[in-house]
């Protein structure tokens, strides 16, 4: 629901609370007055802008997490989970923060009470979430907002993904592969299937140490594990007697007519996938098109402004995970394009992470916010 919408229907206590969060002069015993000035005072972008100057980097993370979840209602425990995760996971067992964070937010005018609910349930308005978002994201830009000139060459690896998955499965077809002790398949076999792919990889090394990213990212490199994971997942392959074949599931998919589901589960099982690494992965997804707007941006302002939602995890760095983990899987995902530009590497949104980021936020043009 939009803000006037919400308003309507919130209790005058909130509408006090807010009135004098924002310091608005008016009739505090008239309901439609206090609806009248409210409506005309939090959509201003100067309201927005002198609030978002004054958020905590705390706050931000809270704002972020909540404006760019496109669900419509939020129980107590989501919240609680959203300030726990702003608050670096950081906060008491007795809740005590993360409830002076929603309490802020319902001062704020960012969250209401869902009438005629459950007790518990609260939504965010609509109308305000873009409009943060993008002040947000200006603000950290500051002047760097001079477009990078159009790349001569870039890589854009769009439905490439799909392409090989089925290649894959065609792969397995043709005969079961068979698996060391360790359940990876032997090198030869991972070589001759890699030369197939539309896109390159090369095994990984045993020295390595690999964990966190899905159940065979030990045995096999990055693009190639999360498309064989989630082979595995929708039950395209089986693993049984110490090989890997084709599944009569996985036969019936390879005859079927490619669907964009296909696509977008893939990217929606990268998401729950990596997300117990990367908490913030949702968020973070959303914010780097938001950033590039219709233009290209280099990877180092990514870095700059991204950094601080990202923790390190284990052996990954936070710039490791940035570069290595959401970059480089959203380009094989063809929801970036990349390239280089004065030996700098950019990035741009492409088609399909317009459509998808219609689908995943709502938004009306996400990608053209910082035009």
């Amino acid at each position: 629901m939009n803000l006037a919408e919400i308003l309507v229907y919130t209790d005058i206590r909130q509408l006090h609370q807010i009135a004098g969060h924002y310091g608005c002069e008016c009739n505090l015993n008239s309901k439609n007055e206090l609806i009248t000035t409210l409506l005309g005072s939090l959509r201003l972008r100067q309201t927005i802008q002198a609030e978002v100057e004054r958020l905590t980097p705390e706050e931000v993370h809270f704002l972020l997490l909540l404006f760019l979840d496109k669900r419509s209602t939020f129980t107590l425990e989501d919240l609680l989970a959203k300030a726990g995760l702003a608050l670096g996971g950081s906060a008491e067992k007795s809740n005590e923060q993360p409830r002076k964070v929603i309490a802020s937010a319902l001062r704020r005018g960012w969250l209401f009470p869902v009438k005629g609910a459950q007790s518990g349930e609260f939504q965010a308005p609509i109308d305000l979430r873009e409009p943060y978002v993008r002040v947000w994201l200006e603000s950290r830009r500051g002047d760097n907002t001079e477009s990078l000139p159009e790349p001569k060459a870039y890589r854009d690896e769009g439905t490439a993904a799909c392409d090989d998955i089925y290649l894959f499965l065609q792969f397995l077809e043709k005969a079961p592969i068979p698996l060391t002790t360790d359940g990876g398949m032997y090198k030869r076999y991972q070589l001759q299937l890699l030369r197939l792919f539309h896109i390159k990889e090369e095994p990984i090394s045993k020295e390595k140490w690999r964990f966190g990213y899905g159940l065979h990212f030990d045995q096999y490199p990055d693009r190639f594990s999360l498309l064989y994971d989630f082979c595995f997942y929708q039950g395209w392959i089986e693993e049984l007697t110490g090989q890997v074949s084709i599944t009569g599931r996985g036969g019936e998919w390879l005859v079927g007519s490619y669907s964009d589901e296909t696509y977008h589960d893939l990217i929606r099982f990268w998401m729950r996938l990596y997300k117990r690494a990367i908490p913030n992965l949702p968020m973070l997804v959303q914010l780097i098109p938001l950033m590039a707007g219709s233009s290209w941006i280099t990877q180092c302002e990514l870095r700059e402004i991204l950094q601080p939602f990202i923790k390190p995890f284990y052996y990954d760095d936070s710039i490791s995970i940035l570069h290595n983990r959401i970059l480089k899987m959203m380009v094989h995902l063809g929801l970036l394009k990349v390239a280089q530009v004065d030996n700098e590497w950019c990035y741009a949104a492409t088609y399909a992470c317009r459509s998808w980021m219609r689908e995943f936020n709502g938004f009306a043009e996400t990608t053209i916010l910082l035009k």
